[in-house]
């Protein structure tokens, strides 16, 4: 009985070799697969982590400027008020720029979007006697914020206004209303510029260019100084009912690119 049941587990293990063989097999062929599949990756990934000098590549730099006509004029227009009372303070400013606000409206056609309060602001005033802090008065602050799109208004906007109380005033101060226009056409002379300074310097030593491997984007605006007129509440004076001339001059957008490629 014993010997005719080891003759059957013989031949049951027996039976069963081919099919631990083809197991093993199946399984040394997943373990090669996964194993590539991790190295691929890996590579895909190598970059990832290292600074740009750790590859072969190269970089180059390209720089456009452009000048542009302003299209937008901003003026500062402000009124300080004292008075006894925060009533009697503000009253003298609020009369006045309400006055100057309707001015700009309806005489030079400047929208309510291009009008902004910047600042509104009361501040009492004190007197110091025998060690004493008293309030002797009030000091009221309100100024705007105004974009003259016609430029040929703005001396006369400015004289109108100070005869009308303002007595800070400032400006103007030319800008580009939408200065991307211009970034892109900047952007866009910069990167061919680099681009053809690529293909150039390949071309000298002997390289061939792979893909982009990083950009890189700066630059400045160059703003035009503001004319000043005024400060000071007794400064308004002076230019009083006097229509400057007014040079808005050109703004430069300068912009520079960096582009690096990859070496193949």
């Amino acid at each position: 009985m014993e010997e005719e049941t080891k003759n059957k587990s013989c031949c049951f293990l027996h039976e069963k070799h081919p099919l631990v063989g083809v197991l093993t097999l199946v399984a040394l062929v997943l373990i090669i697969y996964v194993g590539v599949l991790t190295r691929n990756a890996l590579r895909t990934y190598d970059y990832i982590g290292k600074s740009p000098d750790m590859i072969n590549q190269i970089t180059v730099t390209g720089t456009a400027k452009i000048s542009a006509a302003p299209d937008v004029a901003v003026l500062y227009l402000g009124i300080v008020s004292e008075g006894a009372t925060v009533n009697a303070a503000q009253k003298g400013v609020t009369d006045k720029m309400n006055s100057i606000i309707k001015l700009l409206k309806n005489d030079f056609q400047i929208e309510a979007k291009d009008i902004k309060t910047e600042n509104f602001s009361v501040s009492p005033k004190y007197d110091w006697s025998n060690g004493r802090q008293t309030i002797i008065g009030y000091s009221v602050n309100q100024s705007v914020t105004v974009k003259v799109r016609n430029f040929d208004r703005t001396g006369d906007i400015l004289a109108k206004a100070t005869e009308l109380g303002a007595n800070t005033v400032s400006g103007p101060n030319f800008m580009i209303d939408d200065p991307e226009m211009v970034k892109a056409e900047a952007r866009e002379k910069a990167i061919a510029q680099a681009k053809e300074k690529a293909r150039v310097l390949a071309d000298q030593v002997g390289i061939k260019l792979g893909r982009i491997v990083n950009f890189y984007e700066g630059g400045n605006e160059m703003v035009n100084v503001a004319y000043g007129m005024g400060g000071g509440p007794d400064s308004a004076l002076a230019v009083k009912s006097v229509a400057p001339m007014i040079e808005p001059g050109t703004q430069d957008v300068q912009l520079t690119v960096s582009i690096s490629y990859e070496i193949k």
